[in-house]
């Protein structure tokens, strides 16, 4: 039976970066974040159901021992665990995704809704997968908004860890020329292809199988929203794939995790940082090629 393990936790939002932390360090695939007290956060986490997974909730409550060991203020947290299969979840989203607006451009929307959009706004049609991204998280809308500021015409893109291909279609739509689309998902290639296809920019859009090593072009703007630790690992691919002047975009970042990471990418004296953006918890970092 194919589906997520749901691991519902509620704690201080003091926490949540920590927490937050903890939870991509074990696995997760996505988490949302849902604000129920003034202090107070409902975290959801979802793990891919498999052997690896399997003790995720007892390995939590390890954690949360040691950490209150060293935080004896953290308070006692309460872990539930659920079983989500595929179609459940995918009938679950149509009743809560809505349309999205980002920045003063894009507007994020399924293609089970109708949205009457503004003059200049671009629209962006996404269906869902789990684990993919819809525009609704943070990272995902720190990297739109980069696009929007970074982006000129005729560019083109490498989109590495494409999920959904939400970026990769907002590059195109924003005017790049040519974007390639990288994942090893086979269920995210999937579903990325498909989203090129209805939003009309399949000509521009490139969906590809494999991890970065297999890429020998240069591009003038790399993006990548995925997590610390494979954009800590993949930190010379990236670099090597940018034109001389090319952009790099980075997010997935906590802000914890901000100045470790930045100043791993600058140890390599071929990049300028250009700027970080912050989005609760979260880090979009840009920097420029010499």
């Amino acid at each position: 039976m194919r589906g997520w393990r749901e691991i519902s936790l509620r704690i201080p939002k003091e926490y949540l970066e920590i927490v937050s932390n903890a939870l991509i360090e074990k696995g997760a695939s996505g988490i949302e974040e849902i604000e129920e007290e003034e202090n107070l956060s409902l975290l959801k986490a979802y793990f891919p159901v498999n052997e690896k997974n399997r003790r995720v909730g007892e390995s939590l409550k390890k954690y949360f021992k040691s950490l209150k060991a060293v935080l004896p203020q953290f308070p006692s947290v309460e872990i539930k665990t659920d079983f989500i299969e595929e179609k459940d979840w995918s009938e679950g989203w149509k009743k809560y995704f809505k349309p999205i607006r980002v920045g003063s451009k894009l507007v994020v929307f399924p293609p089970w809704t109708r949205v009457r959009l503004r003059k200049g706004e671009i629209p962006i049609l996404i269906t869902p997968g789990m684990g993919f991204g819809t525009g609704t998280h943070s990272t995902t809308q720190l990297c739109m908004m980069a696009l929007m500021r970074r982006i000129k015409r005729e560019v083109s893109v490498l989109d590495v860890g494409t999920g959904s291909g939400i970026l990769s279609i907002v590059a195109a739509r924003l005017g790049a020329k040519e974007v390639w689309g990288m994942d090893i998902d086979e269920e995210a290639l999937e579903l990325a292809r498909e989203n090129v296809k209805q939003n009309d920019v399949s000509k521009i859009v490139h969906i590809r199988k494999g991890g970065i090593g297999r890429i020998k072009k240069e591009f003038d703007l790399v993006v990548a929203n995925v997590d610390f630790k494979t954009l800590w690992r993949i930190r010379n691919p990236l670099v090597n794939r940018l034109k001389s002047k090319g952009i790099l975009i980075l997010s997935g970042i906590l802000r914890a995790e901000e100045k470790k990471l930045r100043d791993h990418y600058l140890k390599i004296n071929s990049l300028d940082y250009l700027e970080g953006k912050r989005d609760k918890e979260w880090v979009c970092l840009t920097f420029e090629k010499k």
